[in-house]
């Protein structure tokens, strides 16, 4: 059955089929056609951002809650300025969905120079340049439209990648043929190959003594925790996850034994397997330790989206939740490891706070409802080995790392899910990239707690190199006069400025009793020494420093 509807309503019916609910950008002349119908639609809402990377930021972080990213730009200058973020979004297995205005089709055709372009007539140009960051890009035309959308976003659904759409200006309003039906998002896996594999992985295990399963970020994308705490628990086998994948298991869950690398149990675990199982593990220099966890030396089974592999054997079309189920029951577990839980420390109340006081607070301020955004440095890397509680949302560029990300993320979260207490940890260097995200999250009434630590500069790059130069400062602003700046009313935003334990607790304090209804807007500025640091991020920074330059880099003398 079909019916006839205007490409650019048709795509819209396709984006609300798979869930989506707020569209980020930019306006701009090439795709305010399509803004009209935005804006005439019930069910999706339009954030405005001050710049289309931070949009490209915000549609990540909304993703991250469960809904779909799309993110909207204009031909060009606003493509590119939006590109950083939307390959952020491909390493960190983000189904971002980038729609772009672009010139009439008929002016595109005949090579027309035209502006927000490169003036050569060409209009392949910009697909080229996404093409190395997106799992599908292509021009919406009158023939194409329907199979062009559908597949662009399966794609995005199947592959946890970005996709990307050019629709032309003036093809927003012109009518097609359209099928009836909703978009069919279930997808249909397994096979044979999924029985195969499970005998493998049953053989494996059964001559294995000290068996370690690993586990990576596109699992956890792919919604495989619960399948993977299970099988563990029915097998006996102990698990970790890696830095990408942090506060993604319980802490408390039997099994479990932290980060790899980062908790001691877990790398003595990874020392003493005979087997090692991974799941959808990339190993980069984040995940291996700068390549110091060898996974080749030992027996190793890798689960992964399309098949499973051990050692010559690989079996393609596979369903790695139905292969751990025919595992599943086949011997008794052994006793469980008792978790670790022991309580974060509280900072003294009138000293100095430091990095490591000030984590060990944030974590004891954290709810299991929560969702943490963590920037890219000292923030991410000293929040990712905390205990946080269960339940706790965990958002973090962690293989990325773009500085300036969390912010912006900060609003796409918090408007995919607004019943829930949105926390943001950010220092003062990337805060300073997308400050001025901060005016569309009080324009649109928002209350995050932003936990700003002020410590004039570049923390984490001030342990890899040059740990007192000036090229590691930034300005020292008035950071808690912004929101003001930004048109807030006195009444509506509790902001605070610590420098000692005592101030920080009753910060903490006053953030948690504005909760609820009577929940602000709230700014806390932490003031922390520009050369502290914790040893995790000074042996982080060595160990960078040595792999980026070099034995004989120029010596960067700590403390």
């Amino acid at each position: 059955m079909s019916t006839h509807q205007r490409i650019g309503e048709f795509l819209l019916r396709r984006l609300r089929d798979i869930g989506t609910t707020h569209v980020f950008g930019v306006p701009g002349d090439y795709n305010m056609s399509f803004l009209e119908q935005i804006e005439a639609d019930p069910d999706l809402s339009w954030v405005g951002t001050c710049n289309e990377l931070n949009a490209a930021y915000a549609a990540d972080g909304h993703a991250r809650g469960g809904r779909p990213g799309v993110l909207l730009t204009t031909y060009g200058v606003g493509c590119l300025s939006a590109l950083n973020g939307v390959a952020g979004a491909y390493c960190e297995h983000i189904p971002l969905i980038h729609l772009s205005g672009s010139p009439p089709l008929h002016a595109t055709r005949d090579g027309l120079r035209l502006h927000h372009s490169l003036l050569d007539g060409g209009y392949r140009n910009v697909h080229r340049a996404f093409a190395e960051f997106t799992a599908y890009t292509e021009t919406i035309t009158p023939h194409t439209a329907v199979e062009v959308i559908d597949h662009a976003l399966l794609t995005a659904l199947r592959t946890r990648r970005p996709v990307r759409l050019e629709l032309p200006s003036d093809l927003s309003h012109v009518e097609i043929a359209v099928p009836t039906t909703s978009l069919e998002t279930v997808f249909p896996d397994g096979s044979t190959a999924s029985e195969e594999a499970a005998a493998v992985l049953s053989e494996a295990l059964a001559g294995a003594r000290t068996p370690l399963l690993v586990i990576d970020l596109p699992a956890v994308r792919r919604g495989l925790m619960p399948a993977l705490d299970a099988f563990c628990a029915a097998r006996g086998v102990p698990y970790t996850c890696t830095v990408p994948a942090a506060h993604t298991a319980d802490p408390d869950a039997s099994r479990y034994l932290g980060l790899l690398p980062g908790s001691e149990r877990a790398q003595q675990a990874f020392r003493d397997a005979d087997l090692l199982i991974s799941c959808d593990l990339t190993e980069t220099d984040v995940t291996t330790a700068g390549f110091t966890l060898d996974y080749r030396s030992r027996p190793h089974v890798r689960l992964s989206a399309d098949a499973v592999a051990s050692g010559t054997q690989v079996f393609y079309g596979t369903d790695t939740a139905d292969v751990l189920a025919a595992v599943l029951g086949r011997t008794a577990a052994p006793a469980p490891p008792a978790p670790n839980t022991a309580p974060p420390a509280a900072p003294s109340p009138d000293e100095p706070l430091t990095q490591r006081s000030f984590f060990d607070a944030l974590a004891g301020f954290l709810r299991p409802d929560d969702v943490l955004v963590a920037e890219t440095g000292t923030s991410g890397q000293n929040t990712s080995g905390l205990r946080l509680p269960h339940g706790l949302r965990y958002v973090n560029q962690t293989s990325w790392g773009s500085i300036g990300y969390a912010l912006p993320a900060t609003l796409g979260a918090a408007l995919a899910a607004p019943q829930r207490r949105h926390v943001l940890c950010v220092g003062d260097g990337s805060f300073q990239v997308t400050a001025q995200e901060l005016s569309t999250i009080l324009r649109l009434g928002l209350t995050p707690i932003i936990v700003l630590l002020d410590n004039g500069g570049y923390t984490i790059e001030r342990a890899i190199m040059g740990v007192r130069s000036p090229y590691n400062d930034v300005a020292a602003w008035r950071y808690t006069e912004l929101p003001r700046a930004f048109g807030a009313d006195e009444d509506t935003v509790l902001l605070r400025s610590c420098r000692t334990g005592a101030e920080l607790s009753a910060a903490f304090d006053a953030a948690s009793h504005t909760a609820g209804a009577s929940q602000r807007f709230t700014l806390i500025q932490v003031h922390l020494d520009p050369l502290d640091m914790t040893p995790a991020t000074a042996g982080v920074g060595e160990m960078t420093r040595v792999f980026d330059y070099g034995v004989r880099a120029p010596a960067n003398p700590l403390g």
